[in-house]
């Protein structure tokens, strides 16, 4: 247990991630960085559009506040949100100022602060990849609870895809960037904490999208299968934007999870198309994404309701 709690001392936390306020400040400059902006952002809005008119809705782990700002922007009857991260929750406030029907505070999405049949939509986006083991299956108690019925929740969820493969630029060449991260690892301490990680990848420009984890002696890996990993294992994702912890759950785990708390999957939405890739590339961006994203996407939003 004591290596375990060496292991999770930096970053991963029993009630879960913190990003600390730097990392939060930067994290808050863009929704997803170049994954939200090509294939994200888009969808989401024209979700959103579509189902808060006129509702209340509820933002788990709201972060800056950016989708609450969307709630409101399109005509949300009210707009709660709360984070567990403080620096999030002050960003998030500040963006939100000027909306009198929004409202954000700090809290725990395994212990949402508000009463059940409470709201007609619940957003949760990149939350249950933050939450310890104990904490990821009562988000979805928790989100079954607050929903009234008949509600609609998204959530977006990371693909199994974003756990085990590495994603790089387009001009990079990855098998060099393989043997770049293996020359990297070799010089990690065992059992490294969350600042340890970020320092070691902070100039590897080619990496895009990658996932470490700790083994059972204490060896940082580049994980390549999610066979490597267990369920709640802490981990790390370097993106583009940054290194910051979180914790492996499964595709299935998801899905299961949806089952047992009695949510009703209408419909799974992967939005990440070829098309989409092309007209975004075409914007002539800093960063343009390979094939890569389109036949392995990162992430997938589910549309799920509460029955009546």
């Amino acid at each position: 247990m004591a290596n375990n709690e060496r292991a999770v001392s930096d970053g991963h936390f029993l009630d879960g991630t913190r990003y600390g306020a730097a990392k939060v400040k930067k994290f808050s400059t863009s929704r997803y960085g170049i994954i939200g902006s090509a294939f994200l952002d888009s969808t989401l809005i024209q979700d959103l559009k579509n189902l808060v008119p006129g509702k209340r809705v509820l933002d788990i782990g709201c972060g800056a506040g950016n989708w609450c700002v969307t709630a409101a922007q399109y005509g949300a009857k009210s707009v709660d949100g709360f984070d567990i991260q403080p620096e999030m929750v002050e960003l998030a406030k500040q963006a939100t100022s000027h909306l009198d029907m929004v409202h954000i505070q700090v809290g725990d999405a395994a212990d949402i602060p508000f009463d059940g049949d409470s709201f007609d939509v619940v957003l949760s986006f990149f939350v249950t990849c933050n939450l310890p083991p104990n904490g990821f299956t009562k988000h979805f108690q928790e989100l079954h609870r607050v929903l009234v019925p008949g509600g609609k929740a998204l959530l977006l969820i990371p693909t199994d895809w974003s756990h085990s493969k590495l994603y790089t630029k387009i001009e990079a060449d990855p098998s060099t960037v393989k043997r770049e991260i293996a020359q990297i690892l070799s010089t990690v301490p065992k059992y490294p904490t969350t600042s340890q990680v970020t320092e070691t990848f902070r100039n590897t420009d080619d990496i895009l999208v990658t996932c470490f984890a700790v083994d059972d002696k204490g060896e940082i890996f580049n994980v390549t299968n999610t066979s490597q990993l267990s369920h709640g294992q802490p981990i790390w994702r370097k993106t583009e934007v940054m290194t910051f912890p979180n914790f492996f759950y499964s595709e299935q785990s998801t899905i299961d999870q949806f089952v047992t708390n009695g949510l009703h999957i209408e419909k799974t939405d992967n939005n990440f198309t070829e098309e989409r890739r092309i007209t975004y590339n075409k914007s002539n961006p800093a960063i343009p994404l390979s094939i890569d994203y389109v036949k392995h996407p990162t992430a997938l939003v589910y549309h799920v309701s509460k029955p009546l």
